[in-house]
């Protein structure tokens, strides 16, 4: 009689296999996990990123021969946040919720470091809103500071200090995760309305990345706001390498 062969598995060596499959996606999905949400969070730093820079074009054309310390979001003495960062905010974004000078609850009430996971209270002395996108959005509006320094005969000159706008942004409003450098980041509004943390009208620009990426190792990792972790990704060309 002729003999059949099947071939086929034990249900040893398929439990053995499962076992290593079980095995490879515990190691390997909670970092595909981590890399998806990351470029979630990403995106949507790009989009706010663009969204702004587009309402900053429309205030320079407005302010063309003021540059930013002319226009609204400049705040004089005389003139209140309402008036300067908050008429920003309101003329140029489609605001859900106006938290006016209290941060919350358009921002999460602690924010997290990367490094150490460390909850920290946030406030921020400037205007809040949240946006149709879902984010939060802090706005310390720019300043002129004046001080007077002697010279070394003793004669008294006033000093000039130009204070760039300081921006707040969370990128999903009070969503988690509420970490600095994933969803929390800050930077800066320069007079030509350049989206920076660092001056670019101070910096040489063959030194720009170098200063960023120092920014960088001094603070994203242990920054609850997110410092320094806005230039990592401007350098490394809008990728979250950290």
């Amino acid at each position: 009689m002729d003999k059949k062969i099947f071939w086929g598995f034990s249900l040893a060596e398929v439990l053995i296999a499962i076992a290593i499959i079980g095995i490879i996606a515990a190691i390997t999905i909670p970092g595909v996990i981590t890399n998806y949400n990351k470029k979630i969070l990403l995106t949507q730093l790009q989009k706010n990123y663009k969204e702004l820079g587009e309402s900053l074009l429309i205030l320079k054309t407005e302010n063309y021969q003021k540059g930013l310390y002319g226009s609204i979001l400049n705040k004089k003495a005389s003139v209140s946040l309402a008036n300067s960062a908050g008429k920003f905010l309101t003329n140029y974004y489609n605001v859900t919720q106006n938290c006016t000078t209290d941060t919350q609850p358009c921002f999460a009430d602690k924010y997290a470091d990367i490094k150490t996971m460390t909850d920290t209270d946030f406030e921020c002395e400037g205007y809040s809103v949240n946006v149709s996108g879902g984010a939060a959005i802090c706005i310390i509006p720019a300043s002129i500071t004046e001080e007077e320094v002697a010279d070394s005969t003793g004669a008294i000159t006033k000093h000039e200090t130009k204070n760039p706008a300081i921006v707040y942004i969370d990128v999903n409003g009070q969503e988690d995760p509420n970490i600095g450098g994933r969803d929390m980041f800050t930077f800066n509004i320069y007079e030509d309305f350049t989206i920076e943390e660092i001056d670019p009208a101070s910096t040489d620009p063959t030194s720009l990345d170098t200063e960023r990426e120092s920014l960088y190792n001094d603070n994203c990792l242990t920054s609850s706001i997110g410092k320094g972790c806005f230039s990592k990704i401007l350098n490394d060309n809008w990728e979250m390498n950290y």
